[in-house]
């Protein structure tokens, strides 16, 4: 079979080819810019798994999924306090209190880091006489600006710092209210408390291993003024105040700190406060105001509010005129006060707040449908004057800077899901009851037809229908379909495996927005029973909430037929019987691990074997025909070996073609000739692996391709022959000789049989000119002729075997006469006996030429395996030396001529 692993990138989809056991590696660089999301919460675990797309021998699609990889993410410290990361005087309160009173300052530290960690606190104050005779530090839970009890989480006389031991804050956003107290000394004057007097509020870090150094620590200021006059406070809470509404008979809506925001169509009125219509939601808002001067005074405030609410008009209820409805109108209500609210803009301004005294105003806001999730656009603080505000008017209420505590309405998402097909949408593809997907093609998703063995492929579409982003999990139930089918999920783009983002032990979709949705696909890998299954088959995808896990939906997956094997490819019609993956086995999709057929033949000579190629589809097509080595299409055969596909009955001389067209429901043979060079040595069982695939489109849309395995074994050739080399040159002197070496080398595969002779054969005129020859056999191989050497007298025994050499020399003598300038030619003949496995008659010749100065040069050679340079240099047979020996040569000159030479 002949993976295809398909590179997924923009434009032409390049194709990457398998086989055996080599292996293709990919990088992927994986992260997460703080840009573009927050970071994961410390400890969560990253999955990621990767999946290969590709088609079997069958040609149907296939997947193979990796390991999943889990990476865990670390914990990174980030925190702020009152906003500010790190050290600054900024001051984030001001406070003014008459002499032994206690002011309040509230603060809020953020854990903005992706896990919990500890935080400690400390105040940092002078003591009297120019400053306060105790500072405490107080949780608020609620951060209604107001400490949750009396029980101080520390608290310092004079002159210490107060520390407060460390807090656990979580991560995320995760916050840490708390109000400082400050006492103002009772006899505190103008001359002992110079205004303001500052504190500083350090938050330190608990593992500051965590953290970036400059966020360590963070701190702010709290300035607290003495006065003789007027000295409020101002707190916003989500609270129900303890005097009655003005409708509703006196029951204000309830004071809900974190809930659901309203559908589209809630009216802002008192009416549908008092009696919400579904999915309409109201709270309510308290604004508690005190005096803690020496004097009576006017106290301003202003309040806008945030884009997640509405003001309820007339909602409005002040604590001194309990069930009576603020007009909203300036200067329009009862003595006392002038309230006003244009839109979401309110302005408090009470005429004549008494020392001591506490009072209230409440009043009722509609969470929008546009809200957003969590407290960032409900979220309300308030700003007062905290001095008396002579002249102020709701219209002109003057200069209030000093906030209350902010008070936060958490949004909470509603959850709702539909799943349906690529085609569907939120309406269309409801199901008609829990778990049981609608019959339209907007519920179901249908593929006609796959392959036994195949991956099919169902694209479905999630919708979120909340208001929320969620994640969904998936599961799929079995259905109809056969035994042994198996599911995955993937990404819409059918190769990224889905995995389990939230740890719960199932895949699912990933983070899906409010109103969005997201494509996924359900792979079904089918199995290969022994007979073929009757369709149609179905099964039930369903998706559950995990943000509302009673939130779930279903859609259906039809696969209507499975078939078998579309293309077989066997060596006899019907095939040997046996599985094409299995044994030696070419029925259905193959190949087998061992060949199902193996021919012999010599080398340089090729052999036929016999193709079948069986269309099971229902229509005709043409399918290509190749070979190879391996199981890896396209690949390559050995060497110098070729294939050549001819028409059924033909020989190795027909025509080539290189498809084969077969109807439908028919079979067509064909014959592939394998030719093993000339020069291949013998092999036993090299593989040969056949395929076909299909040019045309099949009716399943899939590509249809079968591979079998064969073999040839090669045996040697049978030839027969002989070289004799080299042809000479040499100069010899009147009456001298000269000497020349040959080499008798069996070029055949088979021996050259004996015995055979060597003769050196002279021109008539130079035998009758005194010229003479005379042949030994080289027995040490040298090149020169040496007592161990056999004269030539009569016909050598051979045989000479296959790849085998004799040495041979030819002495050449000159007559004394012979005249300067003569040239001999003698002409070496071995001939071995005649008929059809005779090796021939090979020659070599010898020219001589005659000289009056003849020069014989002989080169010796030893061995010098310490590279010292002493050995003396004897023969010229070969050696054999190692790396780093030496070898020693030696070049001896002889004139053998009759006059001397010069030179040299």
């Amino acid at each position: 079979m002949t993976p295809t692993l398909s590179a997924r990138r923009t434009g032409p989809a390049p194709r990457a080819l398998w086989a055996g056991a080599a292996a293709l590696t990919l990088s992927f660089l994986f992260g997460s810019s703080g840009a573009l999301a927050a970071a994961p919460p410390a400890n969560t675990i990253i999955g990621n798994q990767a999946s290969a797309t590709y088609l079997d021998p069958n040609g149907a699609s296939q997947l193979a999924t990796s390991n999943l990889v889990q990476t865990t993410v670390q914990q990174v410290g980030s925190f702020n306090l009152d906003t500010y990361t790190t050290v600054t005087t900024n001051v984030v309160n001001t406070k003014t209190g008459a002499a032994g009173t206690t002011v309040y300052a509230p603060h809020v530290l953020t854990n903005t880091g992706n896990g919990s960690d500890t935080f400690t606190l400390s105040v940092a104050a002078p003591a009297s006489p120019n400053g306060f005779t105790k500072v405490e530090v107080f949780a608020d839970a609620n951060a209604d600006g107001v400490p949750d009890s009396t029980t101080a989480l520390c608290s310092v006389v004079p002159g210490a710092v107060c520390n407060v031991p460390a807090q656990t804050v979580a991560g995320g956003n995760g916050t840490f209210p708390f109000v400082v107290a400050y006492s103002i000394p009772s006899t505190a004057s103008s001359s002992t408390f110079t205004s303001p007097v500052a504190a500083t509020i350090t938050a330190t870090a608990g593992t500051p291993a965590l953290y970036a150094p400059a966020n360590l620590t963070a701190a702010d200021v709290d300035n607290v003024n003495l006065t003789d006059k007027a000295a409020f406070n101002a707190t916003k809470s989500l609270s129900v105040p303890s005097v009655a509404w003005s409708a509703n008979g006196g029951t204000w809506p309830a004071a809900s700190v974190s809930g659901p925001r309203s559908v589209a169509g809630c009216a802002a009125t008192t009416t549908a406060a008092g009696a919400p219509a579904a999915g309409c939601v109201y709270t309510t808002y308290t604004l508690k105001f005190n005096n803690t001067g020496g004097a009576v005074g006017r106290f301003a405030l202003t309040d806008t509010l945030p884009a997640g609410f509405t003001y309820v008009p007339g909602s409005a209820v002040w604590s001194n005129a309990p069930g009576v409805a603020l007009t909203d109108a300036a200067a329009g209500d009862t003595a006392g006060i002038d309230f006003s609210a244009a839109g979401n803009d309110l302005t408090v301004v009470v005429n004549a707040l008494q020392p001591n005294v506490t009072q209230t105003v409440s009043f009722v806001v509609m969470v929008n449908n546009t809200a957003a999730i969590g407290t960032s656009t409900t979220t309300n603080t308030a700003k007062y004057n905290p001095v008396d505000a002579p002249g102020a008017t709701s219209t002109t209420p003057g200069a209030t800077n000093s906030p209350t505590n902010p008070a936060s309405y958490n949004v909470i998402g509603t959850f709702g899901i539909v799943l349906g097909s690529a085609s569907g949408s939120p309406t269309t593809s409801l199901d008609t009851a829990v778990g049981n997907p609608n019959t339209t093609a907007a519920d179901t998703t249908t593929v006609a037809s796959a392959a036994m063995g195949a991956t099919v492929k169902f694209t479905q579409t999630v919708f979120n229908v909340g208001n929320a982003p969620d994640v969904v999990n998936l599961t799929a139930a079995l259905g109809t379909f056969p035994a042994g089918t198996t599911f995955k999920f993937f990404a819409a783009d059918g190769v990224t495996p889905l995995i389990d983002n939230n740890s719960d032990g199932i895949p699912d979709t990933g983070p899906v927005a409010a109103n969005g949705s997201v494509q996924f696909v359900l792979a079904a890998t089918l199995p290969s029973p022994g007979t073929l299954p009757t369709g149609p088959f179905s099964a039930i995808v369903t998706g559950t909430s995990t943000g509302d896990s009673t939130k779930t939906e279903s859609t259906r997956d039809t696969l209507t037929a499975m078939i078998g094997v579309l293309v077989d490819l066997t060596n006899t019609a019907t095939g040997n019987g046996t599985a094409g993956n299995t044994g030696n086995g070419d029925v259905g999709t193959g190949p087998s691990p061992q060949p199902t057929t193996t021919n012999t033949t010599a080398a340089g000579t090729g052999t036929i074997f016999t193709l079948f190629v069986k269309n099971n589809d229902t229509v005709a097509n043409t399918y290509s025909l190749a070979a190879s080595q391996t199981n890896s299409f396209p690949g390559s055969l050995p060497a110098g070996w070729t294939v050549k596909f001819v028409a059924a009955g033909g020989t190795c001389t027909g025509a080539a073609i290189t498809t084969v067209n077969v109807a439908a429901n028919a079979q067509t043979p064909v014959d592939a000739c394998v030719t093993p060079p000339a020069t291949q040595t013998p092999v036993t069982g090299q593989l040969v692996y056949f395929q076909v695939r299909s040019t045309i489109v099949t009716s399943t849309g899939a590509v249809a391709i079968d591979t079998k395995t064969d073999a040839v074994t090669v045996t040697q050739s049978v030839t027969y022959g002989a070289t004799l080399t080299p042809n000479n040159n040499g100069q010899i002197a009147p009456g001298g000789s000269v000497v020349y070496a040959h080499t008798l080398t069996n070029t055949g595969t088979q021996s050259c049989a004996g015995p055979y002779t060597v003769a050196a054969t002279l021109p008539a005129a130079d035998v009758t000119a005194g010229w003479t020859t005379a042949l030994y056999i080289d027995v040490n191989g040298d090149g020169q002729i040496d007592g161990g050497d056999t004269l030539v007298t009569g016909p050598i025994a051979g045989p000479l075997l296959a790849n085998g050499t004799q040495k041979l020399l030819v002495k050449v003598f000159a007559p004394g006469g012979a005249s300067a300038g003569a040239v001999d030619t003698a002409t070496v003949t071995v001939t071995f006996p005649a008929g059809p496995t005779s090796c021939g008659t090979p020659s070599a010749t010898d020219v001589t030429t005659v000289i009056t100065g003849q020069m014989r040069l002989v080169k010796t050679q030893a061995l010098d395996t310490n590279c010292d340079g002493t050995e003396v240099p004897s023969s010229s047979a070969p050696l054999v030396a190692k790396p780093g020996e030496c070898i020693v040569y030696r070049v001896v000159a002889t004139n053998e001529g009759a006059a001397p030479v010069t030179n040299m």
